[in-house]
């Protein structure tokens, strides 16, 4: 089988890392959002979802193969991504809309 991201642009597989990366962070976001009060973030889940789907796709057309794109996906922690400041703020608003997770 036959790699074709050898064909890819200089940065641009790095560029398409990115954007999965992330694609793959909203789309989780709106997942634990979405566990705190499920109707109220269901488009949100929805359009992330779309999104995410559509990054794939994207990376798809550049050249790069299904198991290259879960490469990429699997080599960054998620965690790695959220600054610190901004998890402690998502972190107290949840806290100020419903209170504790479920």
């Amino acid at each position: 089988m036959t790699l074709l991201h050898h064909n890819l642009p200089l940065g641009s597989r790095e560029y398409l890392a990115q954007r999965l990366d992330g694609a793959r962070d909203l789309y989780v976001l709106a997942l634990a959002l979405g566990a705190r009060q499920a109707a109220s973030f269901g488009p949100m889940i929805r359009e992330s979802r779309i999104h995410f789907a559509a990054v794939i796709e994207e990376a798809r057309i550049a050249g790069l193969e299904t198991r290259e794109i879960a490469n990429i996906l699997g080599q960054s922690n998620i965690e790695d991504g959220i600054r610190p400041e901004l998890r402690a703020s998502l972190e107290q608003i949840l806290v100020e809309a419903d209170g504790p997770p479920n």
